[in-house]
């Protein structure tokens, strides 16, 4: 299953009534700060994939949550609570990808100024709490409680809040704008090299007029060792591969596709695509073999609709 196909329909039309709106505009302002509070509904969903031996990619894992996000202001700080609702993954990793797991965390508070996190509570607690609820095996459970995990899992949320705030003030609509980010000193990050940003207009998400931009970007794979796991114990590939446990370390070109209402900062769509190279390492013979990997992670932020009552 090409990752490709996941994505028709989503970006493959204009509404007209965008035309009417001005679709024209060469520039729009944009403001972070809301009025009043915001409810939305979130579906995060990503495919895990990997290359075989004959070239062919094979869909290991696919996992979806839904969770709803309330979004609100105080001066200069944007809040955001995010509950869980409901999960529906499937696939060989449903439950033991850690970056996945992270979306089933009952509830996770952020805090922010711009774009940074200054305040992120709920998700140390909240994965060990998950963690002791999920059946599993031994295995499992002893490498999903390493201690290095929650702090790459902050880095994960912090992350994603960055790349959707990285635009600030009037910007072009359709333009590479990345010596004005860099200019404005906004593409300084330790972990993840930013090659260009672009803008790439509007589209029309969830009846609201988002701008479209993309970060292209290369980084480092905080969990490589699953997409390994994935890679060699679910016939991937020959059995022979499963001794090469060491070395394991995974870099990716990542597209970083944001789209958000400008006038409050609100996402309307999130799309990752992540092309990986993956290197693992034979303990004995010093043997290394590299394989491929495609992930695309899709999260839709939808306006929430209050449940009616009856008469």
């Amino acid at each position: 299953m090409s990752m490709k196909k996941n994505w028709i329909g989503l970006g493959a039309f204009a509404c007209v009534s965008f035309l009417l709106a001005g679709c024209g505009e060469s520039e729009v302002t944009l403001n972070y700060k809301l009025s009043a509070p915001v409810t939305m509904e979130l579906y995060a969903e990503s495919y895990f994939a990997t290359i075989d031996l004959n070239g062919e990619e094979q869909m290991g894992t696919i996992t979806a949550a839904y969770a709803d996000l309330e979004y609100s202001s105080a001066g200069d700080t944007t809040k955001v609570r995010r509950t869980y609702t409901i999960d529906k993954s499937r696939g060989y990793l449903k439950n033991y990808m850690p970056s996945e797991l992270a979306w089933r965390i009952k509830e996770v508070d952020i805090a922010a100024v711009d774009r940074d996190v200054v305040s992120l509570t709920g998700l140390e607690d909240g994965y060990d709490s998950l963690l002791s609820k999920i059946p599993m095996p031994e295995r499992w459970r002893k490498q999903l409680l390493n201690p290095d995990y929650k702090p790459h899992l902050k880095r994960l949320e912090k992350h994603r809040w960055e790349m959707d705030h990285l635009l600030t003030g009037t910007v072009p609509v359709k333009a590479n704008i990345t010596q004005m980010l860099k200019d404005q000193g906004r593409l300084n990050f330790a972990l993840i090299a930013i090659d260009s940003v672009v803008t790439k207009g509007f589209e029309n998400r969830d009846h609201r007029k988002c701008l479209d931009y993309i970060v292209y970007l290369h980084e480092t794979e905080s969990f490589p060792y699953y997409i390994w796991e994935q890679h060699v114990n679910s016939n991937i590939i020959p059995e022979k591969y499963k001794a090469y446990t060491a070395g394991h370390k995974a870099e990716y070109d990542t597209q970083f596709e944001v789209m958000l209402d400008p006038t409050t900062g609100v996402p309307c769509q999130e799309r990752e695509v992540k092309v990986g190279t993956h290197t693992m390492v034979h303990p004995v013979t010093k043997d290394t073999v590299k394989f491929t990997s495609h992930i695309t992670n899709e999260r839709l932020y939808n306006t929430k609709v209050a449940e009616e009552t009856a008469e």
